[in-house]
């Protein structure tokens, strides 16, 4: 299949009175994931919100996203499907066509859990303020199935400089912080939804809910888990830009090391870490243990 653009827009009809209940947009930038998208549009509609837009974003797949986002009929209400410039490319292009007062980005390897949104919206109110809601996220391991729980930390705006508090799937906010904040940022490949939420923090005080609201799922093509050096070298970056040059330094220290601390890990040696790394803790201290949490995959 060629990678031609290919647009379709289904216009949705206004309640009489739109105040009582918001519109919720959720975008999905996606590229070449038909086993998963299905899931990840199933429990968007699954969520029973009754006005509701999906925009699905497509980077040009070719394994059949097109035909799975088609099964869906009229509940996808933009389907764009064209090259670009990265995911967060895609998901500005999303947010353009948008029309909710309440809106949030799921990617299309992930889902979420059931009744998050009547849990969230009327923290949000109407979209008129700048609000934020986060909650935790579960993590599913694609391999072996297994899963464990990512709690939210509390919001803490001066350590959003040097750790991604916020998980993005089970992220929503208003439009008045979007048009606050602005687009991410299309130079950023693995930190756009950090850098984003960091912006927005100046805007309000981010509400943590307890609640598990999404599905992270790590399998064989993950970006988030590629533990490339690129990904290393913009996390060094975004940090040292953010928090300064001793934050910088340490994370460029712990980088390159970071497959020996994982070893230590799998070979159930954690302990030993400082006592092999002695250097590298007596110069960074604590900074250590954060950048480790940011680096490790």
């Amino acid at each position: 299949m060629g990678r031609c653009a290919y647009r379709r827009s289904r216009a949705r009809d206004a309640p009489d009175n739109p105040k009582v209940t918001p519109l919720l947009s959720i975008v999905v930038p996606t590229l070449n994931q038909s086993r998963f998208i299905g899931q990840t549009l199933d429990s968007i509609i699954g969520q029973g919100w009754p006005r509701t837009e999906i925009i699905v974003i497509d980077g040009g797949s070719t394994d059949g996203t097109r035909e799975v986002v088609e099964r869906f009929g009229s509940a996808v209400t933009h389907f764009v499907s064209e090259p670009d410039r990265g995911q967060a490319d895609a998901i500005n292009k999303g947010f353009r066509l948008a029309k909710g007062d309440l809106l949030a980005w799921l990617n299309s390897d992930d889902f979420y859990l059931p009744g998050v949104i009547e849990k969230i919206a009327p923290l949000l109110g109407d979209g008129t303020e700048p609000r934020l809601v986060f909650g935790g996220t579960r993590v599913l391991q694609e391999a072996s199935g297994k899963t464990h729980d990512w709690h939210a930390p509390l919001f803490d705006r001066e350590a959003l400089k040097t750790k991604a508090l916020i998980y993005q799937p089970s992220a929503f906010w208003t439009r008045a912080l979007w048009k606050k904040t602005g687009e991410l940022d299309i130079g950023q490949h693995f930190t756009l939804d950090w850098d984003w939420f960091l912006r927005a923090s100046m805007h309000c005080d981010f509400l943590r809910v307890d609640d598990i609201l999404s599905t992270y799922r790590f399998h064989e093509g993950h970006k988030t888990g590629s533990g490339s050096p690129k990904r290393a070298a913009e996390i060094c970056a975004f940090v040292e830009k953010h928090a300064g040059p001793e934050w910088g330094t340490a994370f460029r220290e712990v980088a390159p090391r970071v497959s020996g601390f994982s070893l230590l890990k799998r070979l159930g040696l954690w302990r030993l870490r400082t006592l092999l790394h002695r250097g590298l803790y007596k110069r960074h201290g604590g900074k250590v243990k954060v950048a480790l949490s940011q680096l490790l995959t």
